[in-house]
């Protein structure tokens, strides 16, 4: 497999097209459930329930488990194919027996909480959903490790395209249990959701047992499989305090509004669309690219400086359209029903605040890259955890000394992320080369100050058709000024991956 920046380029869109689909059903879903199910108490601990859910897909699903795979199985399959694609099997088998083993001690646990009325009712609804939804932890974690293998072997729409078929299976769920009372509803599809998660995971079964090619007398050894522990662990110490630094987001967020919390969670999910598109798509595609270029730096620079092209090529004019469109995107996915005014205003400003980080966020993901290909776990968690401090700290200065509102969570964020990104990118002591990145950022806020300049006297219509038609006319005008604005200033957008490796 060559690599280089037009190999990249594609798995990059091969993977955004798989997760465009698989986002857009996952928004569809939860304005789905807003719309048929409100916000009642059982709903509101099925979101409990599924959040707690959530926690561990990051923890043992995504993340750590991908940075510490990728780079040591590429690693032996420069040594031998049949000999990775065993440790691939053996280290699955390994991971189904330890999570079975966590499983059934969680199940105890809870189980004994709810038998001896060690929590209160409201609570005993959330543990009940929780013990449903907790197996699927299973099945997440070896779509994970599929979704890691596929990578490697050059195959990144099918995995990337799996929660689509997650989504579709929830989406059908709920319209067939719209009609029954919310709490027996949420109970069902808590159900189902146990049979989404390992369809989610079966639909990449197939691909991964026609790519693997071993000896089934051939076992890894145990020292060898021990190997990744350090690597997984380090990154699990990274996310964990990752989701901590999230769940004290939300407390912050209310301490400074009683709605905080809402309007930071309706515009991060809105913000993490494109983050995810670009910014994950570049850096999963990179990862074991750069893995297979370890000891070779000429061929990594210019992996990595292919990369940083492509996400300032993306990001910033992205970045540049949620700040000017924010107002419209939001009025028209939220902005009807019990949603207020003001709740599509503050939510606004959130997204926006959250969206000055885009660029910065993504660049994370490429900066930290070099690392996991080299082993060097410690460098990005420590860096990640000092930021998770500064992110804090802004927090109590933004909330308890200038009293800004719940807003100020997402600049604190979009900070501290900015913090991470300069951190890292010093640390790799990498020479980047930021191409026409200059002329983008004055295209890019050209188009955005002609957008809000045409925008600033518009009010916030509530049916759908004007909120489309507003959205629209946006959009069409931000586009056009783009556009104009590249084609006056020359500027190479759109080619800039172009450049050969001698170049670096």
């Amino acid at each position: 497999m060559e690599d280089n920046s037009q190999s990249m380029a594609s798995a990059a869109r091969r993977f955004f097209s798989g997760t465009m689909l698989s986002r857009i059903s996952g928004l569809g879903r939860e304005i789905l459930m807003a719309s048929l199910f409100g916000t009642q108490p059982a709903v509101a601990a099925f979101w409990m329930a599924f959040r707690f859910a959530h926690l561990l897909r990051r923890i043992f699903g995504e993340g750590a488990l991908h940075a510490a795979f990728v780079p040591y199985f590429e690693g032996l399959k420069k040594q031998d194919v049949a000999k990775a694609s065993r440790f691939f099997y053996d280290l699955s088998v390994g991971v189904v027996v330890c999570l079975i083993f966590l499983v059934i001690l969680a199940e105890t646990l809870f189980g004994s909480m709810w038998l001896f009325g060690l929590v209160g009712t409201q609570s005993t609804e959330v543990l009940r959903l929780t013990m449903i939804l907790f197996p699927g932890i299973i099945f997440i974690s070896l779509y994970a490790l599929n979704t890691s293998f596929l990578n490697c072997e050059g195959c990144y729409f099918l995995p990337s395209i799996a929660p689509f078929f997650f989504n579709l299976a929830w989406i059908t769920a709920i319209c067939m249990l719209h009609s029954l009372p919310a709490s027996e509803a949420m109970l069902y599809l808590s159900m189902v959701l146990g049979f989404a998660f390992m369809l989610q995971w079966m639909v990449t079964l197939p691909r991964v047992s026609r790519m693997m090619s071993y000896d089934k007398r051939q076992k890894t050894p145990r020292k060898q499989l021990t190997l990744i522990l350090r690597p997984f662990a380090l990154g699990l110490l990274g996310v964990a305090a990752t989701q901590i630094n999230s769940a004290l987001d939300a407390i912050f967020a209310h301490i400074a509004d009683a709605e905080g919390p809402a309007y930071l969670w309706y515009s991060i999910r809105i913000q993490q669309l494109p983050l995810a598109l670009f910014g994950l798509s570049i850096a999963s595609a990179l990862l074991p690219a750069i893995s297979r270029a370890v000891g070779d730096r000429v061929k990594t620079r210019y992996l990595l400086n292919s990369a940083v092209e492509q996400t300032v090529e993306w990001m910033v004019p992205v970045t540049a359209a949620m700040v000017s469109l924010g107002l419209p995107i939001i009025n028209l996915i939220y902005g009807r029903g019990a949603f207020t005014t003001t709740g599509t205003l503050q939510t606004t400003a959130c997204l926006q605040a959250y969206s000055l980080g885009l660029l910065p966020m993504a660049l994370v993901l490429i900066f930290a890259s070099p690392f996991y290909a080299r082993s060097k776990y410690a460098v990005p968690v420590a860096i990640s955890m000092s930021c998770v401090g500064l992110n804090i700290l802004l927090n109590i200065l933004f909330v308890f000394v200038w009293e800004l509102g719940a807003v100020s969570i997402a600049m604190a964020t979009t900070v501290s992320s900015f913090a991470n990104a300069l951190l890292l990118y010093f640390a790799a002591k990498e020479k980047v080369k930021w191409g026409q990145a200059f002329k983008l950022f004055v295209c890019s806020f050209l188009a955005a100050a002609v957008t809000c300049y045409y925008q600033k006297d518009q009010i916030l219509p509530r049916h759908f058709t004007q909120q489309l038609m507003q959205l629209g006319m946006g959009a069409a005008i931000f586009s056009m000024t783009f556009l104009a604005s590249v084609l006056v200033t020359r500027t190479r957008y759109g080619v800039l991956r172009i450049r050969t490796q001698s170049e670096y």
